[in-house]
């Protein structure tokens, strides 16, 4: 008989420092859930081993992690604004599906092959693959839903529970390509050798290395599944927590200015010789 999994033994580290401001608390919520799917991902594609307890105990924690960011959040002063209202209620329904996860990976682990290898790649289709894919999908959108929310939260949200990290010259793209990180858009090959995959939206190799530069992003290496079938894993673009923190300043502000042009310096004037004539 299996024991039942340890609630508190989380396969990934998915608790939330207490320090964070609620929209940081959010933006590594998304992070996390980013992790949990790339690691599913990664046993599709039969490079990872067959998950163990510890998967149906880290998607639990993915839901007490909502629900407290949910609290984190309902702590604060906020208009009763249906932009903060329906952020929440997206909030509470990524909890839900969290529940569900954690549901359909427990009937997972119920329904291993008693062998314990299984197939290189589950077969989404019936059994233990099956349930996996349910799984999955209950929590694939939630860093683009999370993030979401968190914008629309962060427009409302009294000062003093707001973060003042930034970075100089921060332009819109780059604030646009710290959004495709935090959504878990991005991910590389060859550490940025080639181009960078965005799901949404393309993002330049320049932009991602400027931000890595800045210690804004980093790269998990080889936890994403590859292009193609025998092809190599991939690294997935992550925000550092000084990304998090700049991040959460700016994700209100989808206008950044960028640095005036320097105006060309005009030529000396010439010296007419002509003379008016008389």
């Amino acid at each position: 008989m299996t024991t039942p999994p340890d609630p508190d033994t989380p396969l990934f580290d998915v608790a939330a420092p207490a320090a964070l401001t609620p929209v940081e608390r959010l933006l590594a919520l998304a992070d996390l859930y980013t992790q949990h799917n790339d690691a599913i991902d990664m046993l599709f594609a039969g490079r990872a081993p067959l998950p163990e307890d510890a998967y149906v105990s880290s998607s639990h924690r993915l839901e007490r992690e909502t629900l407290a960011g949910i609290k984190a959040v309902r702590q604060q002063s906020l208009p009763a604004v249906e932009p903060v209202t329906s952020a929440v209620v997206r909030l509470k329904q990524t909890a839900y599906l969290a529940g569900g996860a954690t549901r359909y990976l427990t009937a997972a682990r119920q329904a291993r092959p008693a062998d314990d290898a299984g197939p290189a790649h589950p077969d989404p289709r019936r059994g233990f693959g099956q349930y996996l894919r349910l799984a999955r999908e209950l929590t694939a959108l939630a860093p683009a839903t999370i993030v979401a929310s968190a914008a629309q939260i962060a427009a409302r949200l009294p000062q003093r529970a707001r973060s003042t990290t930034t970075v100089p010259g921060l332009d819109a793209a780059q604030r646009g390509a710290l959004l495709e990180v935090a959504q878990g858009h991005v991910a590389v090959t060859d550490q940025y050798g080639q181009r960078a995959y965005g799901h949404s939206v393309p993002v330049p190799v320049d932009v991602l290395r400027h931000l890595e530069a800045q210690g804004l992003v980093e790269r998990q290496s080889t936890t994403v599944p590859p292009l193609f079938p025998g092809g190599p894993s991939r690294d997935r673009v992550r925000l550092t927590t000084l990304g998090t923190c700049v991040l959460s300043t700016v994700i209100d502000t989808p206008h950044i200015p960028s640095p005036p042009v320097a105006s060309p310096v005009p030529a000396p004037a010439t010296v007419s010789t002509a003379r008016a004539r008389r």
